[in-house]
């Protein structure tokens, strides 16, 4: 059996963050990258689903061509309803304030 050896570069900021996260682990860097490589879900990345799925991201574009009823491109509209997505979504990533209702 012959060992596989991968270089991967990391910023520095990629570097301190993984080494934040490994320390919150007790693990050395190399122990938490190798681990994640393998699919370890002891120390699997929290990453964020995004708010979308293609299927749905199609459909909204879909909608707002027919709303638009031929008066712009579909790129224009593309790029309007990725617009008004990312809005809502960074919206509803926002704390509430109870004080202040919308």
């Amino acid at each position: 059996m012959r060992n596989f050896v991968a270089k991967v570069h990391f910023s520095t900021e990629e570097r301190d963050h993984i080494d934040a996260q490994a320390k919150a682990l007790k693990l050395s860097r190399s122990e938490l990258i190798r681990l994640r490589a393998l699919g370890d879900p002891s120390v699997g990345s929290r990453a964020e689903l995004p708010p979308l799925t293609l299927s749905q991201y199609q459909r909204a574009v879909t909608a707002a061509l027919k709303a638009a009823q031929g008066a712009c491109s579909r790129i224009t509209v593309e790029a309007i309803t990725a617009a008004v997505l990312c809005s809502i979504h960074e919206i509803s990533d926002q704390p509430r304030n109870p004080s202040h209702p919308e």
